[in-house]
């Protein structure tokens, strides 16, 4: 026993020695740049500096392009934040995503591409418009009159309000007798605030806190008073209620794109595509006309959904699901934007379709009699079927065996009373003598099958294509009785908009089972790779770890990042296969998105080579992003955890941490245990980035972390 504790803690030390990289380098400063003299050609080219991102040649100039040399250069140099994620899963509206989709818009239209580059914080995108190293800075701008000396901004694309924000509760704003106010430096606050109301007292803070991170600092009272903008406020409120608004600045400000100052052709062609399209962007007062006038008005159109594995959710920056992905094609079929409006139950869903703030409800729900009786009543109507599921029981492989129905007696099922099993379970209650628990209404389907894999509870019921998803995470789950076959889904939409009704009938009548269909379908919810087994990697003592260890090791030294960790790492994303790929497109041995491989300067995931690099430069950037006060490991810890499920989310699990009074600076037994509650719908409804799978970045963290150290006993 006493040898098994030294053999433990010897390893957690030689982790620790590890990643903390070479003894005289103090962990508080940043990681020099590599010694290029020991690695390859390639590698050096690639990794000169870690913190450069790999882009087209910008010419130096003295002046902004034209819109004669942009067109006959072929592409448009914009800017946007490093790796750029969505800055919080679209709820309701617009978010980041929406600026670099318009532009592609526009490009497109113009037969152009767009040469991306990418700066760390708001300020840096001026500096690189300043020095004409690129055309247009594309995002919500406040246009000043400070900006407006320096730069030209096109038509606007939002009109807003900045707003003053405070804890909930109570309180008495006087805009005459105001303390102090937050305000981020560099931000066009600071001037509506100086022009507005110049006897505040400002306090600046630093340039790279986001609206959540003042929100938050609000919300814990290490600040009182706040501005942001109305939208960014609106934004928060779509998911938290820890903060409010307590008095609106009178003057009203526009947002747009800036542009090199006197660059008027460009800005000719920019606002020509904002006039034509009617971009700009309004908060939407609830709205019931058809999908004519939709069309014609240039209007969204809003979807309302489930934030949930099966509908709609985020993974690494990436917007995601099986009815996400069908809306997004009808949309774009009829050439309308898409709007996701996120409700939290079926009844709301309801409420929100039939007061007017949602056009379609596009959500897997089933036809049932006792829904049709609910729509019926809402003055809904449902289109025709565009999915069959079945109905079938989950159980867990070890549980005592069920072959008939008469087998569930005294058997336990746990459903929600809201599901549309539950009259299923009700039957089997009366004609069986199943004993039905009702399941708190913030538990999930896919929960109640994670407890039954754990062995939490007996049993539960579900459809075929969730036990499908959860099938490929917990192999120990089998379904031994299926109740219902063929249960058909639809889309709900008013009675009032027969036009939208008729629209996606025809929608249903040609896509449903094609190729595209199916290619979804398959992507979801039937996926081999996922399905298949994980089969153990034999090493022993002295072996080499995978057939990439040189090439690992040759691009781990600029990031101080222990070979072994890589290595366990890459065999965590594929199995030493550089063929490798996901359901959700992400491809070779570091399952890098190509997307984000190629603003890395990745074009060729299928070399071993390329794909170590961008997958080591990718696990670098996200430790980057977490607090240098963190220790070390810790560092790891949350990098990797991003690096599978995304930042966004790890980030939301470490704040709902802090509000359960875990550590947030701590992964195991802490941030962890957060991670795995916002799967569950009373959590990830107040989270930024909404329902996260927390399982799956639990268990890669942990897996890594355990391979690893067998690594390190390997190779000594």
């Amino acid at each position: 026993m006493n040898k098994q504790l030294v053999a433990i803690i010897l390893s957690s030390f030689l982790m620790l020695v590890i990643l903390t990289g070479c003894p005289e380098q103090p962990s508080v400063e940043k990681t020099p740049k590599a010694d290029l003299s020991q690695s390859s050609e390639q590698t050096a080219n690639m990794v000169a500096d870690k913190r450069q991102i790999v882009t087209k040649t910008v010419e130096k100039r003295t002046s902004g392009r034209t819109w004669s040399e942009i067109k006959a250069s072929g592409y448009i140099n914009a800017v946007k934040l490093d790796w750029q994620l969505e800055s919080a899963l679209p709820r309701a509206g617009s978010t980041s995503a929406y600026h670099s989709s318009l532009l592609k818009s526009f490009a497109d239209e113009r037969g152009l591409k767009i040469n991306w580059l990418r700066v760390r914080n708001l300020t840096a995108m001026f500096v690189k418009l300043s020095a004409f190293e690129v055309d247009i800075i594309p995002r919500h701008l406040t246009i000043t009159e400070n900006r407006l000396e320096k730069f030209s901004f096109s038509y606007p694309l939002l009109r807003d309000r900045e707003v003053v924000i405070a804890k909930s509760g109570k309180h008495n704003f006087n805009s005459e007798d105001i303390n102090e106010v937050v305000l981020p430096v560099g931000s066009a606050y600071i001037d509506s605030v100086t022009k507005q109301f110049p006897h505040w007292e400002m306090n600046i803070i630093d340039e790279k806190v986001s609206s959540q991170e003042v929100a938050d600092s609000i919300a814990d009272g290490t600040a009182k008073y706040a501005v942001l903008d109305g939208i960014s406020v609106k934004t928060l409120q779509q998911y938290r209620d820890d903060i409010q608004s307590v008095f609106t600045l009178p003057k009203a400000i526009n947002l747009a794109w800036a542009v090199n100052l006197g660059n008027d052709s460009f800005l000719h062609e920019l606002n020509q595509f904002i006039s034509v399209h009617h971009v700009m962007q309004t908060l939407e007062p609830e709205r019931t006309i058809d999908f004519n006038k939709l069309r014609k008005d240039k209007l969204p159109l809003r979807v309302i959904t489930r934030n949930s594995p099966e509908t709609y959710f985020l993974w690494r920056g990436e917007l995601l699901g099986f009815e996400y992905e069908l809306m997004r094609k009808f949309a774009d079929i009829h050439k309308v934007k898409l709007v996701i409006v996120v409700a939290d139950s079926y009844d709301e869903m309801l409420e929100l379709l039939a007061e007017g703030k949602g056009d379609i409800i596009a959500a897997g729900l089933s036809r049932t009699k006792v829904r049709a009786k609910q729509i019926t009543q809402a003055k809904l109507a449902t289109s025709l079927r565009y999915n069959r599921v079945k109905e079938q029981l989950v159980a867990h492989q070890d549980s005592l065996p069920i072959h008939e129905l008469a087998d569930l007696k005294g058997r336990t099922i746990t459903l929600r009373k809201s599901s549309s099993f539950w009259t299923t379970g009700q039957r089997l209650a009366k004609d069986f003598g199943a004993k039905i628990i009702i399941a708190n209404e913030d538990v999930a389907t896919e929960i109640l099958i994670s407890q039954v894999a754990d062995k939490e509870i007996d049993l539960t019921i579900a459809d075929s294509n969730l036990i499908a998803i959860e099938s490929s995470f917990r192999t120990q789950i089998i379904t031994p009785l299926t109740f219902k076959e063929d249960v058909p889904y639809a889309y709900l939409v008013r009675q009032s908009n027969p036009q939208l009704l008729a629209y996606l009938n025809e929608f249903i009548r040609k896509y449903y089972r094609g190729t595209f269909y199916n290619v979804v379908k398959n992507k979801y919810f039937y996926n081999e790779k996922l399905l298949e087994s994980h089969k153990k990697y034999r090493l022993v003592s002295g072996s080499t770890l995978s057939p990439y260890d040189d090439i690992v090791r040759s691009h781990v030294q600029p990031y101080n990042f222990d070979w072994r960790l890589i290595v366990s790492q890459m065999y965590q994303e594929s199995r030493f296969n550089p063929l490798a790929t996901n359901s959700t497109g992400a491809f070779g041995l570091m399952q890098m998105l190509p997307k984000t491989a190629k603003e890395l300067g990745v074009d060729n995931l299928k070399d071993p080579e390329q794909a170590i690099a961008s997958g080591v430069q990718y696990l670098d950037w996200t430790r980057d992003r977490f607090s240098k006060d963190l220790p070390i490991q810790e560092q790891i810890f949350f990098s990797l955890a991003s690096y599978n499920a995304g930042f966004g989310h790890v980030k939301d699990a470490q704040r709902l941490a802090r509000e359960l009074g875990l550590r947030s600076d701590i992964w195991f037994n802490n941030v962890e245990k957060a991670m795995l509650l916002l799967q569950r719908r009373h959590y990830y409804k107040k989270a930024r980035y909404g329902y996260v799978r927390g399982r799956e970045p639990v268990n890669y963290v942990r897996d890594i972390h355990q391979r690893y150290l067998s690594y390190i006993r390997i190779t000594e």
